[in-house]
């Protein structure tokens, strides 16, 4: 067990250090959207661009791994979607803005930092996999899904079209996403002053991204009923990781340690901008509340989780 504290605690601990700050004003919170867009647009780009411009093609992509991640999350999604309107009674749209929580994983700020602590080889191959599937695959799917609910119009369909493509084409994880694969395709290199500012930036993503997670949390009320928090809180620190171990059991042959990943990956909480995705939908306060609660259960359940591992 002391193993797995060694492993959590420090991620955690960084959380409640800003969310401390924040709250006592050692850091204004106004500084938080700046830190998050440095972690966003500079320290986590320039950790991607730098692990896949070293890396062989065939040493980031393997395709049981995102089948399974992909499948996994999108089961999760509809399966949620499914409980909320016939369980719950909510409308359409509120039970997709449900699914939306327990499907999109806080893969940039708190998965990766997991997998800096519990392996000495990053996985950021894993890290990419995930960001590809959530940012192509999930979050596409689950705007689309809510919009046509919402009964759009055929040009509004087209404006959400463009709308997803310019977010997926704009999001600067992908782009260094597209450009690590670019030199690694190409066996390109950068000038050894530029690799070193990068290797600079990169050593700080993980812990400005947990110390942007805590600031964040202060100010966060749990309002909302608790049944609808509860669904998405078990739908995505449970219900996904479920359904991932069960798709597993299809693919023997992936690598164990990319096992591990997926897993680790579908366990976290949801992503930190959940709601501001989902607050155009008038589920703002339901899904602050709904990330408060789940990004704290999940250290209990990603400690449960980990302890198998270890």
């Amino acid at each position: 067990m002391e193993a797995v504290i060694n492993i959590t605690a420090p991620i955690f601990f960084l959380i409640f250090v800003g969310f401390i700050c924040v709250r006592y004003s050692f850091l204004p919170q106004a500084a938080i959207p700046g830190l998050s867009r440095f972690v966003l647009y500079l320290a986590l780009p320039a950790l991607i661009f730098m692990k896949l411009s070293s890396m062989e093609l065939k040493e980031v992509l393997h395709f049981d791994y995102l089948a399974v991640y992909a499948a996994s999350g999108l089961a999760t999604f509809f399966i949620i979607v499914f409980l909320s309107w016939r369980l719950l009674k909510s409308s359409l749209v509120d039970a997709g803005v449900r699914g939306v929580g327990a499907t999109m994983s806080n893969s940039a700020f708190i998965g990766f930092p997991i997998l800096l602590q519990f392996f000495d080889d990053s996985l950021t191959q894993a890290f990419v996999m995930s960001l590809m599937i959530e940012n192509i695959i999930f979050l596409p799917i689950c705007l689309i899904f809510i919009e046509t609910v919402l009964g759009k119009g055929e040009s509004n369909g087209k404006g959400l079209f463009i709308v997803v493509l310019k977010r997926i084409s704009t999001n600067p994880l992908l782009i260094a996403l597209a450009a690590g694969l670019v030199f690694s395709i190409f066996e390109l290199s950068l000038p050894n002053f530029v690799g070193k500012g990068f290797d600079l930036l990169a050593a700080s993503a993980s812990a400005a991204a947990l110390i942007v997670i805590g600031g964040s949390l202060v100010g966060v009320s749990i309002k909302g009923q608790l049944s609808p928090i509860l669904l998405v809180a078990v739908g995505k620190l449970v219900l996904f990781p479920v359904i991932v171990t069960l798709l597993l059991l299809l693919v023997p042959n992936m690598a164990e340690e990319l096992k591990i990943a997926v897993i680790i990956f579908a366990s976290v909480s949801m992503f930190s901008s959940y709601p501001i995705v989902c607050g155009e939908y008038g589920a703002r306060s339901f899904c602050a509340s709904t990330l408060l609660i789940t990004t704290v259960m999940s250290f209990f359940t990603l400690s449960v989780l980990l302890r198998f591992f270890v």
